[in-house]
């Protein structure tokens, strides 16, 4: 077989069965669908039953007690049998001839551990922006600094990578935020990736979204950089970067108090960036809302 989508849900009823058909009607027909209910206690254990039965063994599903989604997609892993993984979310869906796409050019560039494509992202109000991909470099450092410095992102959907990666890698399961930045950035670093100048998914953008949750991003501060900058995965090439990666942490948190108009805590937060990593004083954007907190009440 030659890819396995892998779909972790939390209470996902409301949006599951789109994102499962998205992948179900897709023309290349080499491929499983592996959901991995993480605890649900709504109605989407009885709708996955019913994807299931519905399905004649093309979706299969397995249940966890609430772990986390780095916890489900790494037990979605163990389970699958794809020689290609991709990670859709449960509120996103492939966009039509995604998995095509990919397997032309599996066929083509049969020495990429990871091929990236685009994405669309929708908003509650339906308006729809496109997310290209720009081609990666050569050289594994630069990919790696051009992410953690945000000069691109990488969204789960948009890649199908192979499942040797994660014989060396997981998915962090100690963090329930950002987990992704983790898993992308160390495969920045050490595999060979291919960007698609071309779209596969469509990601929902949801205000409830995790990725906003100030207290998440508050959290996972810290820790994130310890899973990313461990020395037993990364060379040693990687690790003066640690401390503006912290840095950056602190940014975003800054960055999210501020348009939650908790002013105080962003001038901390912003405080702190700037001690850890000096030279984050040059980011304009940043310091402009830095200073814009001073006058508004």
């Amino acid at each position: 077989m030659l890819f396995s989508v892998i779909i972790p849900t939390h209470n996902g009823a409301q949006f599951l069965e789109r994102a499962v058909s998205s992948v179900l009607n897709q023309s290349f027909a080499d491929f499983e669908v592996i959901i991995v209910d993480d605890g649900s206690t709504d109605s989407t254990p009885q709708l996955i039953d019913k994807l299931v039965g519905q399905t004649a063994g093309k979706v299969h599903s397995l249940h966890q007690k609430n772990s986390g989604p780095g916890a489900a997609r790494n037990r979605g892993v163990e389970v699958s049998s794809g020689r290609y993984l991709l990670f859709l979310d449960d509120d996103d869906e492939l966009l039509p001839g995604a998995l095509a796409l990919f397997a032309g050019q599996i066929e083509k560039q049969s020495q990429a551990d990871f091929l990236w494509a685009g994405h669309c992202s929708q908003d509650n109000q339906g308006k729809t922006k496109k997310h290209g991909r720009r081609p990666f470099s050569t050289n594994n450092l630069d990919n790696f600094l051009g992410y953690i410095r945000g000069q691109f992102g990488l969204s789960q959907g948009e890649g199908a990578m192979r499942r040797e990666i994660f014989a060396r890698l997981k998915y962090p399961e100690t963090i329930r935020n950002n987990e992704d930045v983790v898993f992308f950035a160390q495969i920045l670093a050490l595999y060979t990736c291919q960007a698609i100048d071309a779209y596969v998914v469509t990601i929902h953008k949801r205000k409830e979204s995790c990725r906003h949750n100030i207290e998440s991003i508050r959290a996972t501060g810290a820790l994130i950089a310890d899973l990313l900058f461990d020395p037993d995965i990364l060379p040693s090439q990687y690790m003066p970067f640690r401390d503006e990666f912290v840095s950056s942490r602190y940014l975003s948190l800054f960055r999210a108090l501020y348009y939650a108009r908790r002013y105080r805590e962003a001038r901390e937060a912003y405080a702190r960036a700037i001690r850890i990593h000096p030279a984050h004083l040059y980011r304009w954007s940043y310091l402009r809302k830095y200073l814009r907190t001073f006058l508004t009440v």
